[in-house]
């Protein structure tokens, strides 16, 4: 019989908040390890908490300083290089499979993280999952985080790499409806007017562009809309629980992979397997390992800029790289940007930055009410694992 453990809800954190969101897929896989967090005083019964300081509360002002600024150069360049190389490789190479090009990335967090955590021992596993817990709660994440990804990345055959970073700013409205009709939040009126501008710039910027494909908007729609759905999921499914990015990984990972894999046998190996897509990795095997390491290193990256600076630092970042891919785009890929997409995107931004000022002034405020907010866990779901004690 299964043990009922009442568990607080954890205060607004800008880590765990689910309202914190960047919309890259990955910087959203690594917001997704960080969120299953909890107050330091909120214990699990039957869980022992032995959670380590971070290492960013125990290094040297100086020396977090410069690992925060290394953090968000390599951050920066990863994150803007994966982009590019990804919409070449399914663009220029012709490897037209958005699912199986986010499950090699998948496929390799997974693969990674399992070794860094079981092999090499570089993070203590804390807890053991019981086959239950991750069926019910793990599995349903992965699915939505493996529609992100999907979805993300067929974007990419449709639209160019410009205009689709000009579309991210959409994230925040995705996140704001998704979480109200969870009766998660409930929108000011600031917030709002922050959403109007966000949607009417990005309204501009769609009447700007002068090779839009509505199936394209409809994708990157899709995909904003799942990632919101996926944050909602991980804040109730995943609340009261604290994982290592790279443990978080190892979980989730693998139940984002199968959701993959199975969309790939249904929807897109036939015609791989007509195509000889497997080719076109065996000719440039180098390319598509890089794509798929990238990722992994992006989540890991985004969560030492959360550690040594904060989740606004990560959003501020996010909002400049899109700006970069978007100078890219022009530069580098020869692709049009008109002046009416141009000021569109500028409004579009005005308002993710309101946006992200007003949800900043929210976190610093204490709700007493949240605080009072308790969800039930079963007992046996997860269980302290000992065995990994040194």
């Amino acid at each position: 019989m299964h043990g009922i453990v009442a568990t607080r809800r954890p205060d607004r954190h800008p880590i765990a908040s689910a309202l914190d969101v960047e919309s890259g897929a990955a910087e959203g896989q690594a917001k997704a390890m960080s969120g299953m967090s909890r107050p330091a005083s909120a214990n699990l019964e039957g869980l022992e908490n032995n959670d380590k300081p971070r290492y960013s509360e125990e290094m040297h002002p100086a020396a977090k300083k410069l690992a925060a600024a290394a953090a968000c150069l390599v951050y920066m360049t990863i994150s803007s290089a994966l982009i590019v190389l990804n919409q070449q490789l399914m663009n220029e190479d012709g490897f037209r499979y958005p699912m199986a090009l986010s499950g090699l990335g998948m496929g390799f967090s997974a693969v990674a993280s399992y070794i860094a955590c079981k092999v090499f021992r570089v993070v203590e596993i804390k807890r053991t999952m019981t086959v239950r817990f991750y069926m019910l709660r793990i599995m349903p994440v992965g699915l939505f985080m493996a529609l992100t990804l999907h979805f993300g990345n067929t974007v990419y055959l449709y639209l160019t790499v410009s205009f689709i970073q000009m579309l991210k700013a959409f994230t925040p409205i995705a996140t704001m409806v998704g979480l109200f009709v969870a009766g998660l939040e409930t929108p000011t009126k600031r917030l709002i007017l922050a959403v109007l501008l966000i949607a009417i710039g990005t309204a501009i910027a769609s009447y700007g562009e002068v090779n839009l494909s509505w199936i394209g908007v409809a994708c990157m729609m899709a995909s904003e809309t799942f990632e919101a759905t996926r944050l909602v999921m991980t804040q109730i499914l995943l609340v009261g629980l604290k994982f290592h990015p790279i443990e978080g990984l190892m979980y989730l990972a693998p139940a984002c992979f199968f959701w993959l894999m199975a969309g790939v046998a249904v929807l897109e190996w036939p015609a791989m397997s007509a195509n000889n897509a497997l080719q076109l990795i065996a000719n440039k095997p180098f390319l598509y390992f890089a794509a798929a390491a990238m990722g992994f290193c992006v989540n890991l990256l985004a969560y030492m800029v959360i550690q040594t600076a904060s989740s606004l630092t990560l959003k501020v970042l996010g909002t400049i790289k899109n700006a970069i891919v978007v100078w890219i785009g022009i530069i580098f890929l020869q692709e049009l940007v008109t002046k009416l997409q141009g000021f569109g995107y500028a409004v579009g931004l005005l308002g993710f930055f309101l946006y992200n000022y007003i949800k900043m002034q929210q976190m610093d405020k204490p709700d007493p009410d949240r605080r009072q907010q308790y969800t039930a866990l079963p007992q046996t779901d997860l269980q302290h694992d000992s065995t990994n004690k040194a």
